[in-house]
């Protein structure tokens, strides 16, 4: 069937058949794998998110080929099996039913050829007839020259994975003058009209920026345009993304070093994105200008697809240059993944809300509705591992808060001050402590919006899972993530205000 698929999307010359049969599982992914299985129950689960996805063992970071394959969802991602900091990359593989329960598979790259030698970076996957294809970055570093090209690996089974014998199909003599073949990757392939497109992070000249290649058959690309560029927008744009969601293409990408305004893009890497419309002729977009994906303290490299539902992404949910708690604890693990998030977009602002498969597992429902003045807690209303729906009707109050994981000494506050406009989410008093890069606006504790609750009603869906926090406001128009270490009896949650607020809570535990 590999060999019908390719023939439909005209295959290059060069793909022969041999090339496309069999699967030969190469010495250095045994070893991944073995290790894996050899070592994953020694990690430990302290940390660990129940409906959360994190790796068995080691580090991981971006999510990468985020694809939905002969009726579930794939997810692979930036991997380093051996330690629970960053190391070689290989990509890591899980697939799911309904985007919360995910099942482990075996690693699905490994950095065994000479054009990704030291690693196999961030990429994406396409479905095309009945062969699923991954497009990743080869890293190779030697002698202080740093070489990053795009290549291919594909599969009939979406499981074992064939490296294309022809790689990299994007090098260095392909690349514009002007653009640095030290930072050119994460490669984000689609369809359009027709043909295939494929978008790749960079900067030059001043600019930051992503480029287009054009394809009829996925394996002879040519340079097309830039597809958004700007100045003073960051170093390096990683990570781009293009899905369509209510009509409208929207673009994330990953900016290093964006610079940073009153309260948006204070983590000095950051993630954006742009509502517009991506021309097939052209290979260029028209965009409006960025706006942050996500408004808290651990949110990278979103990456978007579409299902049959429509747009949904998934993220990192981690950031660079912060305290690695996870390994620091011993724990044999490291990083996570957002909730998956269902994407529309409304008067050109980006909707973000839980992915619906989710709801299948809330229990324990326990309701309260209450005229708040001061401070209060409520019998049920508490733990760690749960989704919180608040309603407040916050117009005739100062501020309003939410403390969670909370106990005698430690909590976590999110905060509405009315006469500001603004909500905060502060962790500095959560329990282990995260440090921020010193280039950071927020310092790795908190992060502030502003939010104008409609006819003044604050409504937040609230996700506790252990070590995490994902706040979802109204429609989703804002969301704010990040990680939290409470120490083991910090489960506690509690509601103040100033002023008089009419609230109402509905609180169920998430099974995993």
């Amino acid at each position: 069937m590999c060999v019908i698929a390719l023939s439909q999307i005209g295959c290059a010359a060069a793909c022969s058949q041999d090339t496309l049969s069999g699967y030969g599982e190469s010495e250095m992914l045994k070893r991944a794998n073995a290790y894996i299985a050899a070592n994953r129950d020694a990690s430990s689960d302290e940390a660990r998110g129940t409906y959360h996805f994190t790796p068995q063992i080691g580090w991981m970071n971006d999510p990468n080929g985020f694809v939905y394959f002969r009726g579930q969802y794939h997810i692979f991602y930036q991997y380093h099996p051996y330690d629970s900091v960053w190391g070689p990359m290989h990509w890591g593989h899980a697939t799911s039913k309904d985007l919360v329960r995910w099942t482990h598979q075996p690693v699905a790259l490994a950095p065994d050829a000479a054009y990704d030698a030291d690693g196999c970076w961030s990429g994406s996957a396409i479905v095309v007839g009945d062969t699923l294809y991954l497009f990743y970055t080869g890293h190779t570093e030697r002698n202080g020259v740093r070489v990053q090209t795009q290549n291919i690996a594909y599969s009939e089974d979406g499981v074992h994975f064939v490296k294309y014998e022809g790689n990299p199909v994007v090098g260095p003599e392909q690349v514009p003058e002007g653009t640095p073949v030290a930072d050119f990757r994460d490669p984000y392939v689609f369809e359009r009209d027709g043909q295939y497109f494929m978008l790749v992070g960079t900067l030059g000249n001043g600019v930051a920026k992503v480029e287009t290649y054009r394809s009829e058959d996925l394996f002879r690309w040519e340079y097309a345009a830039d597809f958004l560029s700007r100045s003073h927008a960051g170093y390096c744009w990683e990570c781009p993304s293009l899905v369509t969601a209510d009509g409208e293409d929207v673009f994330f990408c990953s900016p290093v070093d964006y610079p940073a305004e009153e309260y948006r893009f204070r983590n000095f890497n950051s993630c954006v994105y742009t509502t517009g419309k991506f021309n097939s002729q052209t290979g260029k977009m028209s965009a409006s200008a960025f706006d942050e994906t996500d408004g808290g303290l651990d949110f990278y490299a979103a990456q978007a697809t579409q299902d049959p539902d429509g747009a949904v992404m998934i993220a990192w949910m981690n950031m660079w240059n912060r305290t690695n708690v996870t390994h620091e604890l011993g724990y044999g693990w490291a990083g996570s993944f957002v909730l998956p998030r269902r994407l529309r977009v409304k008067d050109g602002k980006l909707l973000q809300t839980p992915v619906e498969g989710i709801a299948a597992y809330y229990t324990d429902e326990v309701r309260v509705s209450d005229t708040l003045e001061g401070t209060a807690s409520y019998e049920g209303v508490s733990g760690k591992i749960l989704r919180l729906k608040v309603t407040a009707d916050v117009s005739d109050c100062r501020s309003f808060a939410v403390s969670l994981f909370k106990d005698d000494t430690h909590e976590t506050t999110l905060t509405y001050d009315a006469q500001a406009g603004t909500v905060t989410f502060d962790r500095s008093e959560s329990g282990y402590p995260i440090a921020g890069d010193a280039r950071e606006a927020s310092e790795g504790k908190r992060r502030t919006a502003r939010y104008t609750p409609e006819n003044g009603v604050l409504e937040m869906e609230i996700f506790l899972d252990k070590s995490s926090i994902e706040i979802f406001f109204g429609e989703g128009e804002l969301v704010m993530t990040s990680l939290v270490y409470p120490p083991e009896g910090a489960d506690g949650i509690a509601f103040s205000s100033e002023g008089s607020v009419r609230l109402d809570v509905t609180k169920n535990t998430v099974s995993g």
